[in-house]
This record gives C-alpha cells, structure tokens and sequence, in this order.
C-alpha cells in the first residue's frame, strides 16, 4: 500500500503513532468522527499497518500501529529508526 503524506491514511497512522505507547489506540467510532475514515481505516488494517487491540479490561476495542505501521510513519517523516532494544 502506498500512502501520501497529504492522505487520511497518513493523518491516521501520525495521530496514532505520535500518542504515547503507554496510551496508544484510538476507537473506530473517534476515528470514524474525527476522519471519516471508515475505508481508510480498513484499508490501513488490510494492509498490516494498524491493528484491533482490545482492553485489558471490559468491552471494545482501539486501532493501534502495527511495527510495520510505525515504519511506515518513520520513513514518511523521515525519522530515524528507533534503537534495538535487543543489544541491552
């Protein structure tokens, strides 16, 4: 999937991306609210780059960024890769 930078796929995966992890997912229905993004949002779950995450407790879900979504937001914005948390 090719994303532009001017799309809603992008505004969808920077909203997502730039939240701390801690707090990160975003519901369909405020994604849908805020974007009226229902295709894009299915494209971009399609695709791999975000994710259905339910709660550790109750009800319902949030879109999330996959790793392979977040990549695609670095290398949209032109960040850095993260450092490898492996080599600790």
């Amino acid at each position: 999937m090719e994303i532009e930078r001017d799309s809603i796929h992008f505004q969808i995966l920077e909203r997502l991306c730039q939240m701390p992890k801690a707090v990160r997912g975003i519901s369909h229905a405020m994604l849908e609210r805020h974007f009226r993004a229902t295709h894009e949002v299915e494209e971009l779950a399609s695709a791999g780059l975000i994710e259905a995450r339910g709660w550790a407790q109750g009800p319902g879900t949030v879109w999330v960024p996959t790793a392979a979504g977040e990549a695609a937001y670095r290398e949209l914005t032109g960040q850095a890769s993260p450092p490898d948390m492996a080599d600790d």
